[in-house]
């Protein structure tokens, strides 16, 4: 595996003098062959701190997730489930590890076509809203500074809130794959809980993949604070089948409870539920 280092934002005077040079590349490039099997692998590790009162499974908890990124295709990992954005074929793959089932999701679909009928009307109850602003405040996370994004959400229902949080995302432009993948997955994810349009877009706003992120979440008066830090990018061939279905695994029509509250818990860390 080849390691990566995130490169930063170019200043101007950088950019100006890349520029002469970046032309004569760009078409030294459409002639070159492409690297076989060249993909980036991203790391990364979600860590709790301790909050007994919350539950032992959100005390103290460790959990790693993982992206690989190829050409027009992106592989998130996280826990028991795998989330496969195949942008070839417009589909998105929603895959229990554990159980070896999947249900393969068009990317124009919603709730109202993937979801269990006997939940819909209970998600639909269900309501995402908060804000989004530009932070002054940075990071630096392998080398890359990444701009800060304070995000203040919450999740409700029946008009009461189940969850708060307020966040700080550092996100890099300067990342060596197609980051946007990454963030349609992740707001596909969250359409399924009723965002607000201008909090939903103000997430989409925001530019380059998220290396580094903390937050405050609470529930009632309860509080935890939890982060999430990448650790290293390589460069590398994926592993056989990152892509595809595990063998054996069995075709759901539609999105149940247990797949949409995965989905939750992946977003939100309620576990406690």
């Amino acid at each position: 595996m080849k390691r990566i280092r995130v490169s930063a934002d170019l200043g101007l005077a950088s950019a100006v003098r890349l520029l002469a040079g970046a032309v004569v590349l760009f078409y030294v490039a459409l002639l070159a062959p492409l690297p076989a099997g060249a993909d980036f692998h991203v790391s990364a590790t979600l860590r709790v701190e301790p909050a007994p009162e919350w539950g032992r499974q959100a005390s103290n908890l460790t959990l790693a997730r993982e992206w690989w990124f190829g050409r027009n295709i992106m592989a998130f990992t996280a826990q028991d489930w795998r989330y496969i954005f195949d942008k070839s074929r417009s589909r998105i793959l929603v895959i229990n590890l554990t159980d070896a089932y999947y249900v393969e999701a068009p990317m124009t679909a919603d709730a109202r076509d993937l979801v269990d009928p006997g939940f819909l009307s209970t998600l639909g109850r269900c309501r995402v809203d908060g804000t989004v602003a530009k932070s002054s405040q940075k990071m630096t996370v392998l080398g890359a500074e990444c701009q800060g994004t304070a995000v203040s959400e919450w999740l409700a229902s029946d008009n009461q809130h189940l969850f708060d949080r307020d966040r700080m995302i550092y996100a890099c432009p300067g990342v060596p794959f197609d980051w946007t993948m990454a963030r349609d997955l992740v707001t596909w994810m969250v359409s399924f809980f009723n965002p607000q349009m201008a909090y939903f877009g103000g997430l989409r706003s925001i530019e380059g993949f998220p290396l580094a992120e903390t937050v405050v979440a609470t529930r009632n008066t309860q509080r935890v604070s939890y982060g999430t830090v990448a650790s290293g990018i390589t460069e590398g061939p994926p592993p056989a089948g990152i892509y595809e279905l595990p063998a054996g695994a069995v075709r759901h029509e539609k999105l149940t409870q247990r797949d949409i509250l995965a989905m939750r818990q992946i977003q939100y860390l309620m576990y406690f539920y």
